[in-house]
């Protein structure tokens, strides 16, 4: 991650498509599970999970946080949820 109070603080330094692992060699031992979601499919992410998308074709998405922040709601409300 990088340091509290970096504008991206929540995203990570390692660029997923190319990770420099000279300066994140345990990178490489990061587990990671592979989905292809399909048209309706719904994905839940835990608190503080990392994800790396790859759109396959034209896609929309809507991503929310959970535990009721009030920061952002007008566009989570747009976003129908």
């Amino acid at each position: 991650l990088l340091p509290r109070g970096h504008p991206p603080a929540r995203h990570s330094a390692v660029d997923w498509s190319d990770p420099d692992l000279d300066s994140f060699p345990t990178f490489e031992k990061a587990h990671v599970n592979e989905v292809v979601m399909q048209p309706g499919d719904v994905m839940y992410l835990p608190t503080n999970w990392f994800h790396y998308i790859i759109s396959l074709e034209l896609n929309f998405q809507c991503n929310t946080r959970s535990g009721g922040e009030k920061l952002y709601r007008k566009e989570i409300n747009d976003c129908g949820f």
